[in-house]
Parts: C-alpha cells; structure tokens; sequence
C-alpha cells in the first residue's frame, strides 16, 4: 500500500488561486493539512476564501514583485501555477500580434518568473516541487489560435529545461495538461457541448497534488495529460 503523504509541515504555494483550477487547489491542499499561501493578482472576495489560508495578492508578471515575494519568506515545499489566459482560434492571416505578446507574458512569463524564484530558494534546501499548467493545445494544431498554443508549448520546453538543470537534486519541475475543464464559466461558454466528457476541477486538482508530493520525486520533466473524454 503507498505511503500516504504528511503534509502538516510542507508549505504550498498556488499561483492563480482564485481560478477556478487554483480555488480547488488551495481547497486539497488546505484539506491535506498543508500550509497555503494563495496567490493572484485579484483575490477573491472573502466570502470565497479557504479558511486558514494566507491569500497574497501579487502581479505574478512582475519580476521584482515575484522576486521579493519568494526572498520574503520560507522556502515552499511546492509551488504549484495556475496561471494563464486564453485566445480563440484565428487565421494568421488575421494574427494580432499584440495578443501574441499578451498570452506570452501571461503563460509563459509568469511561469519563467515563478520558476526562476522558486528554484533559487529550493537550491537553497535540496528539495521541492514546482508544477506548472500547460495545455492540451500545446501539442494541437486544430482549433487552436497561435498565440495560446504557442505560449503553452513554451510552458513545456520551459518544464523540460528545469528539470534537466536540477536533475539529480531532490528538486522536481512538471505540469499538467488539461482539456477544457467542467467548470461554470466554460458550461456558459459552450452550453451546447458535452460537458460530462470533461475533466472535473477536482479530479484535475488530484494530479497536480501527486505531482507536488513527496511520493513523485521520479517524476520529473513531464508534461502529463489530462483530458478526461474530450
């Protein structure tokens, strides 16, 4: 039987936590016994926050801000990134490049900072967990727009690359890859769609715990999918 994971003394980071992903975080890692800093650049309301949770409100593409936020304090146990946003399909003929650069900063700078940070204070101890959230389109062509595919696949090579520069510690670096997930806003989106063949929000949350436990420390520089039936 595997050795379930004490959590009463680890401390978890999760980036985007007032998301829809990063709300089920903060809610399982809570639940496991961890200590939780959550953080987004818009907190939720009150009414909407895990209790005992610290909740940190942060520009997450602000290097300086990113930097004293990690320097600030003790070294996380994982860090665990949600953060991200998303642009449709479109021809490139019809490319908006300014959208380009948007989806960069916010994939894929964020994702570099928050990996930069939280790496230097884990070299410090030898050990921890950083998962990072790509996507399903990364790898996909098809109804995928250049500017999110583009910068999730950044998010991969970006995970391939730390990983290789603390192999050998007990450091890991990995991310997730969802499908569109079940969640309020994408039923409202798509009302027409078959929502139950997509991932719930929790059970996309469970991999993401798994991979910032204690028990993955095989794992690492992988890019997992996770797209229920869709």
């Amino acid at each position: 039987m595997q050795k379930m994971a004490d959590w009463t003394s680890r401390g978890v980071v999760v980036c985007g936590a007032a998301g829809a992903l990063g709300t089920a975080l903060t809610v399982d890692f809570a639940g496991r016994g961890a200590t939780v800093i959550a953080v987004d650049g818009l907190l939720p309301t009150a009414d909407r926050q895990v209790p005992n949770v610290e909740y940190a409100q942060l520009d997450l593409s602000d290097e300086s801000a990113v930097a004293n936020f990690f320097t600030g304090r003790d070294v996380p146990w994982a860090v665990v990134n949600t953060v991200g946003g998303y642009a449709p399909n479109g021809p490139l003929t019809e490319l908006d490049i300014a959208e380009l650069n948007r989806q960069i900063e916010l994939n894929l700078t964020t994702a570099a900072l928050i990996t930069k940070y939280a790496l230097r204070r884990m070299i410090e101890v030898g050990e921890g967990r950083i998962v990072h959230t790509a996507s399903k389109a990364a790898l996909s062509t098809h109804d995928n727009g250049l500017p999110y595919s583009l910068s999730k696949l950044g998010v991969m090579h970006l995970v391939t690359m730390a990983a290789e520069e603390v192999h050998g510690t007990g450091i890991t670096v990995n991310c997730v890859m969802p499908s569109i997930m079940d969640t309020p806003a994408n039923r409202a989106a798509m009302p027409a769609a078959e929502h139950a063949r997509w991932p719930a929000v929790a059970d996309v949350a469970e991999v993401y715990a798994f991979l910032a436990s204690p028990q993955a420390g095989l794992v690492s520089g992988a890019a997992i999918p996770v797209y229920g039936r869709s």
